[in-house]
């Protein structure tokens, strides 16, 4: 890692203990009595959590795909809690999970930060359902901690080849992978960029406007978006994955005019024990673009697995 590059890291995580304060006790703090913080050794993670009206019910975590806040999920909540118990958890240095300034965004780092969350939080055996460049870490934490997970449901994730198309289509000319730059742009174009990334990736159009207007509460107070840094050093090509045994549900909607067509089987090359799923009228948030439909989906997928 360059002199340049930890500089640029350091925009995203300089302040963290204050910021951590400022988020335990300010608004992310109040928007639901359902909201939780959790201190690992480099993130204090914000999550949310409900208990399921079913007996003896198993654990779902759902990981929030940035813009995206907790503050989006009250209606999944509604619907997954009839099977499931719910956690929803805001990813380091998105949303209002502030990491401290020794956090690095290097891939297993981040990972086994957040294996610490999930033992901790969910427990063994629990499915998880993350999306986008989340769901690589659900993939490599399946191989590597079997224990804490029984299921994998992949929200709109691709191999890593599929992100390295992804980040060659949304930045092409390689602003956000510059140090510096790229963190200086995110910090500064953020709330701007918001809209159109939505408009490009939200399947049901007429959820558009809920969406830019949680982002735009939630950048008002504080809210992180550290993309750039995740570009230049979480979103590794050189980042080898090994097979996890637990059987995987791979979700694409393909009104998601974010990712290229051709990245929506490449989820099968984790493991021979993948199901797809796909929607044409649902984008990149199927989750939360038609919840019911989804729950749907894992219900039918947890019974036959």
């Amino acid at each position: 890692m360059t002199l340049f590059t930890r500089l640029g890291l350091r925009l995203d995580t300089a302040g963290g203990r204050s910021r951590q304060r400022a988020f335990r006790t300010g608004w992310p703090a109040t928007t639901s009595d359902e909201i939780r913080f959790h201190e690992t050794a480099k993130v204090q993670y914000r999550y949310r959590e409900r208990a399921s009206r079913a007996a003896d019910a198993p654990t779902i975590v759902f990981t929030a795909d940035p813009p995206v806040t907790l503050e989006m999920y009250a209606d999944l909540l509604d619907v997954f809690c009839e099977r499931f118990r719910v956690v929803i958890v805001e990813l380091p240095a998105m949303g209002f999970s502030a990491p401290t300034a020794n956090y690095g965004f290097g891939f297993r780092e981040t990972n086994d930060d957040l294996a610490g969350f999930l033992e901790a939080v969910a427990g063994k055996g629990a499915i998880w359902a993350f999306s986008c460049v989340a769901g690589l870490a659900a993939v490599d934490l399946a191989a590597r901690r079997p224990e804490l997970v029984s299921r994998l449901v992949l929200l709109q994730t691709g191999d890593v080849a599929a992100f390295g198309r992804w980040k060659a289509a949304r930045d092409p000319k390689r602003i956000l992978a510059r140090p510096i730059i790229g963190q200086v742009l995110m910090k500064r174009m953020a709330a701007k960029r918001m809209p159109d990334w939505y408009r490009l990736s939200v399947g049901r159009k007429d959820k558009v406007a809920s969406f830019c207007a949680c982002a735009s509460e939630s950048f008002a107070h504080g809210a992180l978006w550290s993309l750039a840094s995740a570009y230049q050093v979480y979103m590794d090509p050189a980042v080898a994955l090994a097979a996890p045994r637990q059987p995987i549900l791979s979700i694409w909607g393909r009104a998601d005019r974010s990712h290229p067509k051709e990245n929506e089987g490449s989820a099968r090359s984790f493991s021979e024990r993948v199901a797809l799923v796909a929607y044409d009228d649902l984008g990149h948030f199927a989750e939360l673009e038609d919840p019911e439909k989804v729950f749907q989906a894992v219900c039918n997928f947890a019974d036959r697995a």
